[in-house]
């Protein structure tokens, strides 16, 4: 009985770090997912590097909205509006460099979406 406690509590915990439903939805959609796999840096597209979100010493790769503009040939509102519903799932974040926003993957998510799919 014990054992089977701790493994909701973990479902649980899981869960309310991971909503999983904004997430499939997010990704169901195939611009979006491509959108997503183009942030991961084994996607092949992740090329720039954003300085200062980590710390002084440590860099994240991310794109801007003008990289996904060039790569997928869709208007700039059209990719605006995919990323937000990615960052409002939580996969991605976002920070300001001067006139440019960069996006990245929120691996802590990422890491939680993967354990919470396979507890399915």
């Amino acid at each position: 009985m014990m054992q089977r406690q701790t493994q909701d509590d973990q479902r649980l915990a899981v869960y309310v770090k991971v909503n999983l439903e904004s997430i499939f939805k997010a990704l169901s959609d195939p611009t979006r997912l491509q959108m997503f796999t183009m942030l991961s840096t084994e996607g092949g597209v992740c090329c720039r590097i954003v300085p200062g979100i980590l710390g002084e010493t440590e860099t994240q790769s991310g794109l801007c909205v003008q990289d996904f503009v060039a790569h997928l040939h869709l208007p700039q509102s059209t990719v605006s509006h995919h990323l937000s519903l990615l960052r409002n799932a939580g996969l991605v974040q976002s920070v300001k460099k001067g006139l440019w926003v960069y996006y990245y993957r929120d691996e802590v998510v990422v890491e939680a979406f993967k354990r919470a799919v396979e507890m399915l």
